[in-house]
Formats: C-alpha cells, structure tokens, sequence
C-alpha cells in the first residue's frame, strides 16, 4: 500500500468523551476507503483499550463506541496504546482489547517517518 494511504489517528480522551466516538468514527471510514489506519490511544486516550471499558458508551446518533473499536480492529485496524501512558494507569496488558499493541511511540513514528497522514483528537 502506498504511504499515502496509510493514516494515524492519535486520541487522548477516554469514554466520557464524545470525541472518542467521533475519532473511532472516523478512523472506521478510513478503512472502508481502503487506508491502512492505526489508532494511537494516548493519555486518558488508553482506558478505550481495556477490555469491555466502552460497551455502556453510546453517543447518538453514532454506533456504540465498544462496536466503532471492535469493528476498528476487525477491519484490520491498528491499536496501540501508548505504554508509558497504560502503566501509568496501571492497566493490565492481559486484560485489552482484542489486537492491542501496548507499546511506546516507535512504531507510529515510523509510519510518521514513511510518509502516513495524520489526525489528533
């Protein structure tokens, strides 16, 4: 795939937020259009990646945001959680989102460094 079509999606805010809704949203698109998207949850950001954190958060008239991550993923979506960020927290790397990568900034630099697009909420 051409670097072009490749998007990073950064998201700081957790469920109590519409702006993940919006983000999760958003980055689903991406895919339908055929972009490689990883998602990189930062901040509060990486409470979306615990498992089953989000299946009470429904911002109308959107999808469920539980439904926007799995569906993220499924469609080969990227996740990582930044791990400084998901220690600080003290979350559980056992206890994620099916396809989690909890990791540090590298490996979304370097989509950054080979040319990805992208977008901060």
């Amino acid at each position: 795939m051409k670097n072009g079509n490749k998007l990073i999606v950064t998201l700081s805010v957790n469920n109590n937020d519409d702006v993940s809704t919006v983000a999760f949203t958003v980055a689903n698109a991406a895919l339908s259009k055929g972009m490689e998207v990883g998602m990189f949850l930062t901040s509060d950001g990486v409470e979306l990646s615990k498992a089953n954190a989000c299946e009470y958060t429904h911002v109308a008239p959107f999808k469920r945001l539980s439904e926007l991550i799995d569906s993220f993923t499924a469609n080969g979506g990227t996740l990582w959680s930044c791990s400084p960020c998901f220690n600080h927290r003290g979350l559980n790397a056992e206890n994620t989102v099916a396809g989690t990568q909890v990791t540090g900034a590298g490996p979304m630099l370097e989509w950054v460094a080979n040319g990805a697009q992208t977008l901060s909420f």
